[in-house]
């Protein structure tokens, strides 16, 4: 089935993958921090504690997301939608009012939890649970929602801050979101309970098999999961996106900076990002249905990895182009290849449960970033010995993949169990 088919016979719910990652920008480092300068000027902040700040909150947020993630399990889909949505209103709210730092730490936390990790778990469990032979697809597309959000979000905040000021911005996207975001949703989730009933009844025979030979619960997925050495040996790799790009994009007028580039450059190479990941995120949603995710672990990080390396070795505004459009990339491939990598290990049924797991890890990752980058940078350590650390520590996580891959395969869990 190509691109077009696929799209005309499910757009909806498509549509509400697409509509849930578009949104989560509000809660997204790009989006955040186009108004991070204006934030140290209002609360007398330095890089590292505007950074340790969005940290806190990030770290809080995700260790939240292994409980709260997991209830998507559980809760209907629309209800748990509905909850997700009133959180990034609230913090948009908290945000366009906060008097002091105190306030500001829990805005922080209610965007990151709700934009960064609940509306992105909600889109990628979704499309990875309700399409199985189509799941690098139904990724790919539901993920076109954040590459269009990642090419016109930095440019919204930076106009917005301009016309508005900074808190009238974060009113009015409140404001935006309640008389969009939730009637839209809800909108493309008109007949879910008849298509998770679908679901349920063509996995309960298999759910069936699998309890009675492995005791298949949400419990014993999560138990799974931390005794398979796979996991381990793909994490270092998996949390090192989240911690880099994360760390150098909150940072980005300081990257700026000390390249000499101008303003203009970063926002703008986001569109070079969001073209490259989408044309790669489509190509490789094709190529994981066509021949399994096996084939293109981890061999797309490897783009990441140039894309770092035009950092150090050019000092023209155009190599900020060339680090984002390779990072895009790479980042855009990773996309169907994670997405349908989960549930070939550990089955869908309770990808919920997986997901959250990882989404978890993932944002303290990238919760360290931004504060562990700021200190570095009042330190007087250059950006210069801050990417070359981070292309070696990928390098050598990417090394390690690659052995995982060729020693272990990426089959299921219990497979891998009784053959060992």
């Amino acid at each position: 089935m190509n691109y077009l088919t696929f799209i005309l016979s499910n757009p909806r719910f498509l549509g509400f993958g697409f509509v849930m990652l578009f949104f989560s920008s509000f809660g997204q480092t790009y989006f955040i921090a186009e108004f991070v300068a204006d934030l140290q000027v209002e609360f007398d902040l330095s890089h590292g504690d505007v950074g340790l700040f969005f940290s806190a909150a990030t770290l809080l947020a995700g260790g939240l997301m292994a409980w709260i993630g997991r209830k998507i399990d559980d809760v209907d889909l629309r209800l748990f939608t509905v909850l997700v949505c009133l959180g990034l209103i609230a913090g948009s709210f908290t945000l366009s009012f906060a008097p002091n730092v105190g306030v500001l730490f829990f805005a922080f936390f209610l965007l990151r939890l709700s934009g960064q990790g609940l509306m992105v778990h909600a889109s990628y469990t979704s499309m990875a649970r309700y399409f199985e032979k189509e799941r690098g697809k139904a990724m790919s597309v539901a993920s076109m929602g954040m590459s269009l959000a990642q090419t016109s979000f930095p440019y919204i905040a930076f106009t917005m801050v301009a016309a508005l000021g900074w808190r009238d911005a974060w009113f009015t996207n409140g404001i935006f979101l309640i008389i969009v975001l939730i009637p839209l949703t809800m909108w493309l989730l008109v007949g879910h309970g008849d298509r998770h009933k679908k679901f349920l009844t063509e996995t309960e025979e298999g759910l069936e098999t699998a309890a009675a030979q492995t005791g298949t619960d949400k419990g014993w997925v999560r138990r799974v999961m931390l005794r398979d050495p796979r996991y381990f040996m793909i994490m270092p790799l998996s949390v090192s996106m989240p911690f880099i790009m994360t760390g150098l994009i909150f940072h980005r007028q300081f990257l700026t900076d000390a390249k000499g580039w101008p303003d203009s450059a970063l926002p703008e190479a986001f569109i070079a990002f969001a073209g490259c990941s989408f044309i790669s995120t489509m190509a490789m949603g094709n190529l994981v249905d066509k021949y399994g995710v096996k084939p293109f672990m981890p061999a797309h990080h490897i783009l990441v990895l140039l894309g770092l390396s035009c950092i150090v070795l050019f000092d023209s505004h155009i190599a900020a182009y060339f680090y984002m459009g390779l990072a895009g990339f790479g980042l855009g491939a990773g996309v169907p290849v994670g997405g349908s990598m989960w549930p070939a290990m550990f089955g869908a049924r309770h990808i919920g449960t997986v997901r959250a797991v990882n989404s978890s890890v993932f944002m303290i990752a990238s919760a360290l970033a931004p504060y562990t980058m700021g200190v570095m940078f009042d330190w007087g350590i250059s950006v210069q010995a801050v990417v070359i650390g981070s292309m070696v520590y990928l390098a050598l996580a990417i090394a390690l993949v690659f052995y995982m891959v060729n020693r272990y395969g990426l089959g299921r869990t219990e497979d891998l169990q009784r053959h060992r």
